[in-house]
Order: structure tokens, then sequence, then C-alpha cells
């Protein structure tokens, strides 16, 4: 008996196909844009946008009004998976076209490989001149990873109630954090929530920007990539190329806002007395900043570097605060400075900021979990009889809790071990290596070695390109809703 889409153990495509159309469609609505930009710029590209987003715009539409058993249709676990990876699987190969026919790469892996660090907003980049490509396309750059930081699954769900789609699945599979942080009963609400602070945010930042000296143009590209965490500069030399300490401020102070927890400010404004459980990660991302920014710029005034205190203070707060929300902006080259300084930057790429925020890496929440276990377990050793609650700050996390934090960081350093093996079979040396899988897996963006803060990787291998692109998907969605993909239980459909 031939099985329909939403029966037996299939995928559920007359869910998932409108999901997948949704985020195409936010993509075609960036590219028609960037063709209003190379309509206005000297140097182009407007067809090569213009008529990427019309095509992908009436394909998506397509997508979205075809399957008309969708509304009412369950969505399973398994369903939201593969809905969220597939969306932004498709929506880094549209965005890749125009890049491919305006010239700015000439082979397909080198315009993916772009593309997806753009939406996973990573900002790891092939192009060594970047100052000489189009506007449209610095401007395409720029808007894809404003585009992906927000989640191009949460504006699915927020436009949700128009499709009829169930997309609580899809909601959970795309957001970041331990638990499940719902703001209102609907999940809808929630993603609109989000949306608002992340406005808010960039209103605010381009304002800065602006005001400390930026170019409109430049303010805009910038507010989009530091909102978004994600780094890509309209600069050969990034941040540096401005050589200004209030525009290096402003980009400090809009990098760290938006590593905290999106819900933590609707919370705030709400003026609820818990704040809970953002609040406790919260402090402890304020404090992790401050330790490793005092510890780096010390490092760089004691030792051999050559920076005053002033100075030394200057560098050490800016790249602590890029490269622990994942941003990965630069003003110096990391690359250069002393042993304690460069290894501390490497570890705050893996902690990383609040869960709920546009930052990569494992997150604060889980870190202070993982501490509070380790330190839990030291003492059953002492005491096995004793019966130990994990509880941060007053607040209890159950067992499941636990049990997943150990899982998700069990998985981190595998796929981490695994990734820097294989990119050292193609041939790069071990630091380059290690550092280029740690960027992307933590969506960072720049290393070290020869994919160093002023560095790009070009020196990647075509294998290693697909392969570190699948790096950057698996760490924008946390690792579990790729993975799950790869199990022999989810094409089983022993996943509900």
């Amino acid at each position: 008996m031939r099985r329909g889409w939403g029966a037996g153990p299939s995928l559920n495509w007359s869910v998932i196909v409108p999901v997948v159309s949704g985020a195409v469609l936010a993509v075609a609505a960036g590219l028609l844009l960037c063709a209003v930009v190379a309509l206005v710029s000297p140097d182009g590209g407007g067809v090569a946008f213009g008529a990427t987003g019309l095509v992908a715009g009436a394909l998506s539409l397509a997508g979205l009004l075809v399957p008309g058993r969708r509304r009412g249709a369950p969505l399973r676990p398994r369903d939201g998976f593969a809905a969220v990876s597939l969306a932004w699987i498709v929506a880094a190969a549209v965005g890749a076209i125009p890049f491919l026919l305006v010239g700015a790469f000439d082979r397909p892996v080198d315009a993916y490989f772009e593309s997806m660090s753009g939406f996973t907003t990573t900002g790891a980049t092939l192009l060594s001149d970047i100052e000489g490509q189009a506007d449209a396309v610095l401007f395409w750059r720029s808007l894809s990873q404003w585009i992906g930081g927000v989640g191009i699954v949460v504006l699915v769900v927020a436009i949700a109630p128009a499709t009829g789609l169930a997309t609580q699945k899809v909601f959970y599979a795309e957001t970041s954090g331990v638990t499940a942080d719902r703001l209102t009963p609907r999940i809808a609400d929630t993603a609109k929530i989000i949306g608002l602070v992340y406005l808010a945010l960039t209103t605010l930042g381009f304002l800065g920007f602006w005001a400390a000296g930026m170019s409109a143009w430049d303010a805009l590209n910038h507010v989009f990539t530091s909102v978004a965490t994600g780094g890509f500069s309209t600069k050969n030399t990034s941040m540096a190329a401005f050589d200004s300490l209030a525009i290096e401020l402003v980009a400090i102070a809009v990098m760290v806002a938006s590593g905290v927890n999106f819900a933590f400010y609707y919370r705030a404004l709400r003026g609820r007395d818990r704040l809970w459980p953002a609040a406790a990660e919260v402090r402890a991302y304020f404090l992790i900043l401050l330790g490793a920014t005092l510890a780096v710029s010390a490092s760089l005034v004691i030792s051999s570097d050559g920076y005053g205190i002033g100075e030394g203070l200057r560098q050490g707060a800016f790249a602590v605060s890029s490269l622990m929300t994942t941003t990965g902006y630069t003003t110096d080259d990391f690359d250069d400075w002393n042993d304690f300084a460069r290894v501390s930057l490497v570890v705050l790429m893996f902690v990383g900021a609040c869960a709920g925020s546009t930052a990569g890496g494992m997150k604060v929440i889980r870190v202070m979990l993982l501490a509070k276990s380790a330190s839990q377990e030291v003492q059953r050793q002492l005491e096995p009889q004793a019966v130990k609650v994990l509880r941060v700050r007053g607040r209890v996390f159950s067992e499941d809790v636990r049990r997943g934090v150990f899982s998700f960081f069990s998985l981190y350093v595998t796929v981490f071990a695994a990734g820097t093996l294989l990119i050292a079979a193609t041939g790069l040396e071990p630091i380059t290596a290690a550092t280029s899988v740690a960027a992307t897996l933590n969506v960072v963006g720049p290393g070290l070695g020869e994919v160093g803060g002023l560095e790009n990787f070009s020196v990647v291998p075509e294998g290693g390109l697909w392969l570190l692109s699948a790096m950057m998907l698996i760490g924008r969605l946390e690792v579990f809703t790729v993975l799950v993909l790869l199990t022999p239980a989810f094409w089983r459909g022993s996943l509900r």
C-alpha cells in the first residue's frame, strides 16, 4: 500500500516543504533588496541578485501554496529537525548563486562556503580583496548575517499563523539553550518578541556607529554583522580600518549586548521579579568578559608584545568581546600575540555568550552547569550516598538537563576532534587545522595560523571547505539538530 506524505515512518513533507519555502522566501526578499542596492550603485550586480531573488521567490511561494494538506498536520520532532536543517542548507545554496553570477567566486564550493558563513553568522571568508567587491555583494554578505542572526526559521515561525503551520517543534529545533525559553503561550508571539528585540538592537547600533563617525553605508553594514555577531566587514582589515576608539567602543557595546539572552531583555522590560534562567547566566557572562579582558590585556602589557597599558587594554577588550561573542571582528593581528593571550581567545571561542542570543559556542549556561556537575561528582567520591541536586543560583535543573548538557559537551568535543583530524588530513598544519574547525564549529570566523585574524580561508582545499561548511551548520544548530539526521533511527522512522 502506498504511503502518504504524513503516513508511516516517512518524513511529513507536507509540513517540511512550507517551512523550507518560508526560509527561502526570506532569502529571496533579501536578494531583491540587494538588487535595489545594485541599481543605485555604479558597480552593478542588479541582474544577478534580481533574477535569483525573483526565481527563488516564485519557487518559495509555490512551496507555500502547493501542499494543501498542511493545515492541522502534526509536526513530529523528526520533521522539525529535517525542516530546520534543510532550511539552512537550501538557504545557503540560494544565497550562493549571486556570488557566482556576479563573478565574486568561480567555484560553487567557494560561493557556498561564503554563503553558509553568512547565514550561520560565522564570518569566515574566502575573499582576499573585500573592498574590491561590488556594493551589492558587500551588502548581501552583511544582510545574510543579519537574516541568519535572528534565525531564518524564527522568521518563518513568526508568520506561522498566516500559513497554518504547527511550528513548535521547528522553533525549538532552531533556538539555542538547555531548556525551552517560552515567553508567551503562543510560539509565534515569542518569535515576534525575539524579532522586536533584534530590531531594537539593530536600530540603536546603527545610530551608535553613525554617531561615532561611520558613514551611513558602513554603519548599516556593520550593525547588521555586529548585532548578528557575524563579523563580516566592508573593509579588508575589518574594524582596524577605521582606527577609531569611539567606533570600537560602540562595536564592543553592540557585540556584548547581542550576546545576552534576548529573553532577558523582554523580562527586564516587563519588570518581572524573577529573571531566571537568564539572570545568573548574564552575570556569569559579564564576569567572564571582565576577567578575560583583564587577563589578556595584562598579558599584552607585561609580555614582549610592546603594548602600553592603554593600548593593551584597548586591544584586549576588543579581542575578548569579539571572540567570546563569536563575532570575529579584528583590530589587531592577535595571531602575533603571546601564547597565553592566543590560547585564552581560543578557549573563549568555545565558551561563547548566552543561550538565546545570536552568538555561537557552547554557551555560558552550559559551562556553568558542566562546572557545577563536575564539582558535585568530585564531592560524590567523598559522600557516595549523598543525593546531589543540580542547582545554580537557586534554580534546580532536572536530571534530564544534566544528561542533555553532558551529551551536548561530549558530542561537541567529538565533532571538534573528528573535524580537526579530517581537516589535518587535507594537508593543513596542526594549529591551522584545529583552529579552523574551532572557528567554524563555534561560528566565530577567524582562527590562528593560516586562517588568522588578518587572513582568509583560501588556504583550505576544496574538500576541507565542504567539511567546514558542515561545521558551521552543526555549530549554528547546536549539534543535535543536524547529527540526529545521521542516525539510523531517524531514517527508520523510530523518532516520532
